[in-house]
């Protein structure tokens, strides 16, 4: 009897676990849905700015992109913009808020298709910059610079960054030491030059934008540590970023990364506007970021997310909204982006766009011929091989071909500068190497398929969820993720057997099923599966 009742206990332990840890999440994802439906109410009607924020709130939370209220609340943050590029609706420091919100939304709504509009927005916030590595309100007496501003502009110009678009490392490097020159006591406040204290809001926005520049300066550092063998060529952007020499140290920037962490874990009290700034919400997701951008669960011994996700389910509004200073359009956005974990996502998505640049899924090994080795962001990758994609797939359809490797990495360099355009003539070929290739071929064929964006090839990918190998299914079902923008699933095991393959490949029948278009009927089910 003692043996049965301490398995009881335990399992009422258990159990009495698992309630309390899905009560949280439900409750968290109960209010990110009621938040949603009051954004899409009213996003598409405040101003440009706050569209952007709406839109991007949105993207994140898993909202399609061809969702009609989304649409309407993106086509209003661009309301100023023309075909010749990103121009803001605001000025006077308000257009760095909006240009930089903008950019995030832009990259995370189609960093292809609207690379013209992410590189306009991206110029504008450099040329936005000052001398001392800030942005400010336009004549603001001082003019020292605003720690929110700059925040937002540094933002918008990382996701640019990661969207293939040039940031020169110089800009980086004078925003950090701009940031490092006005913190005080380890905390940051709204303006260096003003009386007011540190703020959680402002510590967040110092912090996070220091660990956002340390990042992006990584890979001119290590070029400079790194004793590269004469057979690697370096791959630069320009010239003058080539020979560029980082003066801040890593020890520099971790000093005060860290004492800005510490001063969060001192003062993370959401609610109490004195410590927090004007707007909770506002300082949750700057310190959400930092918690994203610094792979941090905790600020010294304080559960940074489930104190702030807790405060927020508490505080919402009837409406599904939240509201503080700076209306609620804002606030809800701020509160959903943080309970959504949006800088994680963004992590997460630039981590599997430099697995897919340089090489298809990370380069296991090298390959054998050494001359076509480049070195790109600190990683050797092959040179890609310039040319006409015709003679690329041609070398990748021939298993003779000793030149598969930069043929591979100039088809996947193209796509990342011209888009899915550059594949979408190839299809009917990738269809081919898809089903009669070997399986470096079919990984070859599921990449590229994918990426073309086109429905119409979700039958194919289906059907190479199945197949023998494994990396060949799990891009495939990769590949469907990214046509059906369901990113964020946990797609196929590693260990994956065939009977969980013939289940995924089920889902994404069913799927399919309901979205495909009248005249594509019926191809799914070619093979002569159901």
């Amino acid at each position: 009897m003692r043996g049965l009742a301490r398995i009881l206990f335990v399992s009422l332990t258990i159990l009495s676990a698992l309630l309390m840890h899905s009560r949280p999440a439900a409750a968290q994802n109960a209010s990110i849905s009621r938040g949603i439906e009051f954004l899409r109410s009213r996003g598409p009607s405040v101003t440009p700015g706050e569209s952007a924020l709406a839109a991007l709130a949105m993207l994140k939370a898993g909202v399609p992109a061809n969702d009609p209220a989304l649409v309407q609340t993106i086509q209003n943050a661009l309301s100023a913009s023309t075909t010749e590029g990103y121009r803001p609706a605001r000025s006077g420091g308000a257009d760095i808020y909006e240009t930089g919100i903008a950019c995030m939304m832009l990259v995370n709504l189609d960093p292809v298709v609207y690379r013209p509009l992410i590189q306009s927005a991206a110029s504008y916030l450099m040329s936005k910059q000052k001398s001392n590595g800030a942005w400010d309100y336009d004549g603001r007496a001082g003019d020292t610079g605003d720690c929110s501003i700059s925040q937002y502009a540094i933002l918008g110009l990382w996701e640019a960054e990661n969207a293939g678009i040039r940031i020169p490392p110089s800009v980086w490097e004078r925003a950090a030491r701009w940031y490092m020159s006005v913190q005080r006591g380890g905390g940051w406040n709204y303006h260096p030059d003003a009386p007011s204290q540190p703020t959680v809001s402002m510590t967040a926005a110092g912090t996070g934008s220091l660990l956002i520049c340390k990042m992006q300066l990584a890979p001119y550092r290590k070029r400079r540590e790194r004793t590269v063998s004469p057979l690697l060529t370096p791959l630069v952007p320009e010239t003058d970023q080539a020979d560029y020499r980082v003066g801040l140290s890593d020890a520099q920037l971790d000093q005060a990364i860290g004492q800005g962490i510490a001063w969060l874990a001192r003062n993370y009290r959401p609610g109490q506007t004195n410590l927090f700034g004007l707007s909770t919400y506002y300082g949750l997701y700057g310190c959400e970021r930092v918690g994203g951008l610094g792979n941090l669960t905790q600020f010294g011994s304080v559960d940074w997310f489930q104190i702030g996700a807790q405060y927020i389910t508490s505080n919402q509004g009837g409406d599904g909204s939240w509201n503080a200073m700076f209306e609620s359009v804002p606030n809800t956005s701020w509160a959903i982006l943080f309970l959504t974990r949006a800088t994680e996502k963004t992590l997460e998505r630039i981590q599997v766009e430099r697995l897919g640049s340089g090489t298809l899924l990370g380069g296991r090994g090298l390959p054998e011929n050494l001359e076509n080795l480049t070195v790109a962001q600190g990683r050797v990758v092959v040179r890609p091989m310039n040319g006409a994609i015709e003679e690329m797939l041609s070398i990748l359809e021939d298993p003779r071909a000793d030149e598969g490797e930069s043929a591979l990495a100039g088809l996947i360099d193209r796509y990342f500068t011209s888009g899915p355009l550059a594949l979408k003539p190839y299809q009917d070929r990738f269809r081919v190497l898809l089903v009669e290739g070997s399986p470096s071929q079919r990984l070859t064929a599921a990449w590229a398929l994918a990426r073309t964006g086109d429905l119409s090839v979700a039958p194919d990918l289906i059907r190479a969820v199945e197949d023998p190998n494994n990396e060949v299914a799990a891009t495939a079902d990769y590949g469907l993720r990214l046509i059906s923008r369901t990113i964020d699933g946990n797609g196929l095991p590693s260990g994956v057997d065939a009977d969980q393959k013939r289940a995924a490949a089920a889902e994404w029948r069913r799927w399919y099923d309901s979205v495909r278009p009248a005249d594509q009927v019926g191809r799914v089910n070619a093979s002569g599966r159901n």
